[in-house]
């Protein structure tokens, strides 16, 4: 963490408001009226970011309003600031109002539900009563992008090439992939299936997040001509085609742990073994209420050690 008495730069939450909202609606006067401000205002304010910064943030014809190359760069970092600025605001006010100890905002992409619930909510309500607490679902580049923004406190996802640098990751578990047939197809007599003998079979796999990624990763790597046909958002989508004998699923194993269905059988791929890393992850900059991620990291090593 940074020492709270380094100089900071002289540009106010608000000047960085004015940038990021003019980014967003490319129009001085709308921009002005969404803000409730005067436009020379708005005008001074883009005016004195540039001169602190060294450098012009837009370029302004009578046709149309862009960003700079400089201002391209400084737009995600002005949204991000923006954003923790808005959270921390947030949770002030309902400490105030509330005398709580404001609101923790954990990502997870759905596959990894059954780490999560029951217990951690029960684990943090009985260590934390009067913190508030908001889970949101996401696909993995959308749990990255908000912990990345501030505007998630940490989350439980997938790790690959796409995590930022600025995240600490705290890896948990490697979760395996998978197949799910039916019972009675011929697949299902071996509880271990090398890759190959899925060529002739139509694939179904999770079009959203990297888990098709990571697939597609690998079978180019061993050049297997894999036919992926179906590509759907959904779970029950997935066991649906299974069902419906059109396609064997291809996906993560911690997706099948609340699979409860007789007809349907989950073999473990190999040759070769592939596999995700599944981890707990924040911001570098983000410790709001470090005691609580603690808590629900030492619960999570835990669970997966058991």
């Amino acid at each position: 963490m940074s020492e709270p008495w380094r100089r900071l730069p002289a540009l106010s939450l608000k000047q960085i408001q004015y940038f990021v909202t003019l980014a967003s609606l490319r129009h001085f006067t709308d921009t002005a009226n969404r803000l409730a401000i005067s436009q020379p205002a708005l005008s001074s304010s883009i005016r004195q970011i540039e001169t602190v910064l060294g450098g012009k943030l837009i370029h302004r014809t009578a046709q149309a309003l862009t960003l700079t190359e400089l201002g391209l760069a400084v737009l995600p970092h002005a949204q991000r600031l923006l954003n923790v600025a808005h959270g921390v605001f947030d949770d002030i006010q309902r400490i105030v109002a509330e005398g709580g100890d404001g609101t923790i905002r954990i990502g997870l992409v759905p596959s990894v539900s059954s780490l999560i619930f029951p217990s951690i909510p029960e684990l943090i309500a009985r260590h934390f009563p009067a913190l508030r607490i908001e889970f949101h679902d996401r696909t993995n580049d959308g749990l990255l992008k908000g912990l990345e923004t501030g505007e998630l406190d940490f989350g439980l996802g997938a790790l690959d090439s796409s995590v930022p640098a600025g995240l600490e990751v705290y890896p948990l578990l490697e979760d395996e992939f998978v197949v799910v047939t039916r019972r009675d197809d011929p697949l299902a007599d071996s509880l271990h299936l090398p890759w190959r003998q899925l060529l002739p079979r139509h694939i179904a796999i999770f079009s959203k997040g990297n888990i098709s990624r990571v697939v597609a990763s690998m079978v180019e790597v061993n050049r297997l001509p894999l036919k992926t046909y179906y590509q759907v958002d959904f779970l029950e989508t997935l066991y649906g085609l299974v069902r419906s004998k059109l396609a064997v699923a291809i996906l993560p194993r911690l997706y099948t742990s609340t699979l409860c269905d007789p007809e349907l059988v989950v073999l473990t791929l190999q040759q070769p073994s592939l596999s995700r890393s599944i981890a707990l992850m924040r911001a570098s900059s983000n410790k709001f209420n470090d005691g609580c991620f603690k808590l629900v990291l030492a619960h999570l090593r835990d669970i997966v050690t058991k």
